[in-house]
């Protein structure tokens, strides 16, 4: 038991370096935008929509339209966005990328250099470590989603495996 315990200690430790190394690597390479959240996920969306209706970006992204607000107010002082008003609609104010804000989330780390003390056999040998911990996990996942005592709500979305 206490080899398990050191299993699961090392695998955590592993996944906190890992989102550590993340947010560092966003960090000096777009001044700490993470692409999952806040300013950076603003920019994620927009660069799959290009411009769009600052209401409808809220409603989209579900965030409140002040807080909406201050992250475009954020975004547009650091040059990633324009916002004008809609010439349908004098009310609505349309966001659109900038140039740099297109650049956003081009680069992804480069997570290879992580394995290059690795030998392809070692390598093998934890991708098929990690397949097998993924299948049961998804077991374990499709298990409790069957369970009639399972509880779905805000905080437990249910999703296909």
């Amino acid at each position: 038991m206490a080899s398990d315990k050191d299993l699961t200690k090392s695998l955590l430790e592993m996944y906190s370096l890992l989102h550590r190394y993340h947010m560092m690597w966003y960090g000096k390479n777009f001044g700490g935008l993470d692409p999952w959240q806040g300013q950076g996920r603003i920019l994620s969306a927009l660069r799959r929509m290009h411009s769009i209706n600052q209401k409808e970006l809220g409603f989209i992204l579900d965030i409140r339209p002040q807080s909406l607000g201050e992250l475009l107010q954020k975004l547009e002082a650091n040059g990633y966005i324009i916002r004008y008003r809609s010439k349908e609609d004098k009310r609505a104010m349309i966001v659109e990328l900038t140039e740099k804000g297109e650049t956003f989330q081009l680069q992804k780390p480069d997570y290879e250099e992580l394995y290059i003390t690795l030998s392809k056999t070692e390598r093998k040998t934890l991708q098929n470590s990690f397949d097998k911990i993924a299948e049961q996990l998804k077991g374990l996942i499709r298990q409790e989603l069957e369970d009639d005592e399972y509880y779905e709500g805000q905080n437990y979305p249910t999703f296909k495996i």
